[in-house]
């Protein structure tokens, strides 16, 4: 049993220390600050608005349009070599039950569909930010 602990332990000491340095290099090599990642929040989560309201328009079929949306205010970030993804965590009141429900999130009884989560890439076009690309992973 002491020896199965040990193991356990050691495993976890080995798995911090390299993620650790993961973290260290790709620190190093991107070019998106961690005070700049907290200064872009506000853009994206505008930015993110703005794709969410061209779900509610009537031209929308009923299977992919939506009524209302709530964006959560903690987003994270995830960096690897090419880009900074910015996690955003929101929900959203679908105008039918045929909506459907791609890229996960939970139906609730009062009928929102809540917990989805996207991957948000930004780019910068003379000057302005503008979503570079929406996924549900990275």
């Amino acid at each position: 049993m002491k020896w199965l602990l040990m193991l356990i332990l050691l495993s976890c000491v080995s798995c911090m220390t390299g993620c650790a340095s993961y973290v260290v290099h790709h620190d190093q090599t991107n070019d998106v600050s961690i005070q700049q990642q907290d200064d872009l929040k506000p853009i994206i989560n505008k930015l993110f608005g703005t794709e969410l309201e061209k779900d509610m328009a009537s031209s929308v079929s009923t299977s992919k349009r939506i009524l209302d949306y709530k964006i959560y205010d903690d987003i994270q970030s995830l960096k690897n070599e090419e880009d900074t993804y910015f996690i955003v965590t929101y929900d959203v009141l679908p105008a039918s039950l045929e909506f459907i429900i791609a890229g996960g999130g939970e139906r609730t009884e009062d009928g929102w569909i809540k917990n989805r989560v996207r991957y948000v890439t930004l780019q910068v076009v003379n000057g302005e930010y503008h979503i570079k690309s929406l996924s549900s992973g990275p």
